[in-house]
C-alpha cells in the first residue's frame, strides 16, 4: 500500500507544480487566512498550478484534440468540448489526451483535495470527478449564477489559452465576482467587485455559498480562443441555506414589479375607431396601420399565429427623433461596436438600473415623457408610453387587432446597453395569467451591417419566449436551437418595431444578452395587458 500512495504522489508532482503539495502546513495556513478575509466572498488564484512542461502537453492536446459543439442559452454562449467526468483511460478519445486525463487524476488525487480542504478550509472533499473543457470565442459569455447544485463545494476554473499571447483585461474573459447587495443579503448586487484574468497555469477557486458565491464570465472581447477546464470539488453533504437564499432571491424579484394599472371600460359602447381616435393615434402610428382593410388582415395574422411584428410603426418623424436621441446616448455612453463597457454606463439622468443581476440586468427610465426638439431617448420614450399605449384610442386599436379587449395595463421604458444587459428565463418571468406583451424596439440599424447583426443574432438583444417544464423552470441548458427545446418564438431586435404575443401562464421569456459588438443598444417600451376576451361587433 505504501509502495502504491507514494506511485501516486509521484505522479501527482511530475503534473502539479512541486511547491504546491509541498507546500508547509503553517503556509498553508496563511494562505486560508487570507482566503477566507478575500472580499466580497472566498476566493484565490493559484499562481503555477502544473510543471511548465506538462501544462504546455494539456495545451497542445485540447488545441490538437478536442472538437468544440457551439451551446447559447439564456445563460451562456460557449463551445463545450468534452466532459471529464466521464472519460474512462479506456475511451477511444482518451488516448489523444494522456496528459489531460493525468492532470485530471491528479486534480482528485488524495493530495491535492488535501491541499483545497487545508487552503480553503472546507469539509472534507470526495473523490467525485466533476469536470469539462470549455471555449470561450469572441463574443462569448457565461452570466452571473452561484453554482449551487447539489453537493459542490469549491469551484474551479484552470486557464488554458494560448501560453505565447498572455491575456490582458482589454481582451475580456475576466472570471467577475459578485458582492452582496448591501441592503438584501444573499443576492447579487449589479456590478462586480473582484476579477480573475484567464492567465495560463493559473487556477482560480473559490467556495460555493448559497446566494452568495455569484460570478460570471465576462464576454471574449479579443478574437482569440480563451480555453479553461472548468470544474468542482464537491463535500458529502448538500449545503445548507439553500432554500432560504431561494426565497429572498424571490422576494427582492417580486418587489420590483410594478401592479398593473386598470383602463377605462367606457370603450366598450364606442368599439370602433372615431375621427377623434384616428386623430390621436396618427400623431404616433404610421397610418398604413390604421385602415380598415389593415387592420382586419391584421387581426386575421394574429389570430392565425397568436404573435406579431409591425415594421416602421411609428409615423417617421417621430421615429427618426427617437433614433436620432438613441444613437446620440450611445456615443455618449461610449457604447455599442466592440467598445468595451462600463459598469455604470448611462446611469443618471432618471435612468436607474434594475437587478438582481443573477435574473436580470438593464436600465430603466424613470422620468417624465417630452416630446420636443430637445428630448432625450428616455423622454421621447416615456412619451410614447405615457401618451399611446395605455389611451384609450390604442386600447381600441388592440381589441381590434387582436380580438382581446386590454383591462389594465404594466409598462417599462428600458435600455439593455451593449455588453452589459439582459433578462433570463426563470420562473418568476410566468406571469400569473395570459397577457397580452407588447414591446416597442429601438436599435440602430443604420448600415447593411448594423440590420445582418441584429437579424442574424450573434450579437444578442433579441426576445425569446419558451414553455416551462412542470417544475416552472425552462430546460434552457439544450441550448436555443434544440429541437426538443420548447422553444415557442424569437424576435430579433429590430428598428422601430412593434412586437404583440399572447402568452400563457406557462410562458416564460428573456432578451438575450447583448454583445459589446452591437451596434448599438436595445432601447424598448416594454407593455403588458392583461386582457379579456369580449366579442366585438365588426364595423361593415
Amino acid at each position: 500500500m505504501a509502495e502504491r500512495a507514494n506511485k501516486k504522489l509521484k505522479v501527482e508532482t511530475a503534473v502539479l507544480d512541486p511547491q504546491l503539495l509541498s507546500t508547509p502546513k503553517a503556509q498553508r495556513k496563511e494562505i486560508q487566512d487570507k482566503y477566507v478575509a478575500t472580499k466580497p466572498y472566498p476566493h484565490y488564484q493559484i499562481p503555477i498550478l502544473c510543471t511548465k512542461e506538462h501544462m504546455n502537453k494539456v495545451h497542445n492536446e485540447c488545441v490538437t484534440h478536442l472538437q468544440g459543439n457551439y451551446k447559447e442559452t439564456d445563460l451562456f454562449k460557449l463551445y463545450q468540448t468534452i466532459d471529464l467526468g466521464n472519460l474512462k483511460h479506456t475511451d477511444d478519445v482518451a488516448k489523444n489526451l494522456p496528459s489531460l486525463l493525468q492532470l485530471r487524476d491528479a486534480l482528485y488525487g488524495e493530495e491535492f483535495r488535501q491541499y483545497i480542504q487545508d487552503i480553503t478550509g472546507c469539509p472534507k472533499l470526495t473523490e467525485k470527478v466533476d469536470c469539462a473543457a470549455n471555449v470561450y470565442m469572441a463574443g462569448c459569455h457565461l452570466l452571473p449564477h452561484d453554482d449551487v447544485i447539489s453537493t459542490r463545494c469549491v469551484s474551479y476554473v484552470i486557464y488554458l489559452s494560448d501560453p505565447e499571447d498572455t491575456w490582458t483585461a482589454q481582451d475580456g474573459g475576466q472570471l467577475e465576482i459578485y458582492p452582496e447587495m448591501e441592503s438584501n443579503k444573499r443576492v447579487p448586487d449589479l456590478i462586480p467587485t473582484a476579477f480573475a484574468l484567464p492567465s495560463y497555469n493559473t487556477m482560480a477557486l473559490f467556495t460555493v455559498i448559497p446566494g452568495v458565491s455569484f460570478h460570471s464570465v465576462q464576454e471574449v472581447y479579443a478574437d482569440k480562443p480563451r480555453l479553461s477546464i472548468q470544474g468542482w470539488f464537491h463535500q458529502e453533504a448538500i449545503p445548507s441555506g439553500v432554500e432560504e437564499a431561494t426565497n429572498e432571491q424571490i422576494k427582492v424579484f417580486s418587489a420590483l414589479e410594478s401592479p398593473f394599472a386598470e383602463l377605462s371600460m367606457d370603450i366598450v359602447q364606442e368599439p370602433q375607431l372615431t375621427n377623434d381616435d384616428i386623430t390621436l393615434l396618427k400623431k404616433f402610428i404610421n397610418p398604413i396601420y390604421l385602415g380598415k382593410s389593415t387592420i382586419q388582415m391584421i387581426q386575421k395574422s394574429f389570430q392565425d399565429n397568436g404573435s406579431l411584428q409591425l415594421h416602421d410603426f411609428l409615423h417617421t418623424d417621430f421615429a427618426e427623433s427617437i433614433s436620432i436621441a438613441t444613437n446620440a446616448a450611445d456615443q455618449r455612453s461610449k457604447l455599442g461596436n466592440g467598445k468595451i463597457p462600463q459598469y455604470k454606463a448611462g446611469y443618471g439622468k432618471q435612468w436607474e438600473p434594475r437587478g438582481p443581476v443573477h435574473l436580470q440586468r438593464y436600465l430603466e427610465y424613470m422620468g417624465k415623457g417630452d416630446d420636443s426638439e430637445e428630448a432625450t431617448a428616455g423622454e421621447l420614450l416615456a412619451f410614447v408610453k405615457e401618451n399611446l399605449f395605455a389611451s384609450p384610442p390604442f386600447q381600441k386599436f388592440i381589441w381590434l387587432i387582436t380580438g382581446f379587449l386590454p383591462t389594465s395595463v404594466r409598462q417599462q421604458v428600458r435600455r439593455f446597453r451593449a455588453g452589459l444587459d439582459y433578462t433570463l428565463a426563470h420562473k418568476q418571468s410566468c406571469q400569473e395569467s395570459t397577457l397580452l406583451d407588447l414591446v416597442l424596439c429601438f436599435v440602430d440599424t443604420n448600415s447593411t451591417d448594423a440590420q445582418e447583426a441584429w437579424s442574424s443574432g450573434d450579437v444578442g438583444g433579441f426576445e425569446c419566449f419558451m414553455s416551462a417544464e412542470e417544475d416552472g423552470l425552462g430546460d434552457v441548458a439544450k441550448g436555443l436551437e434544440d429541437e426538443d427545446n420548447e422553444l415557442i418564438v424569437t424576435v430579433h431586435a429590430l428598428n422601430n418595431a412593434l412586437n404583440l404575443g399572447l402568452h400563457d401562464e406557462n410562458t416564460m421569456k428573456f432578451v438575450k444578452f447583448l454583445s459589446a459588438r452591437a451596434p448599438s443598444s436595445r432601447w424598448d417600451v416594454k407593455v403588458e395587458y392583461e386582457i379579456a376576451q369580449v366579442e366585438l361587433e365588426q364595423d361593415d
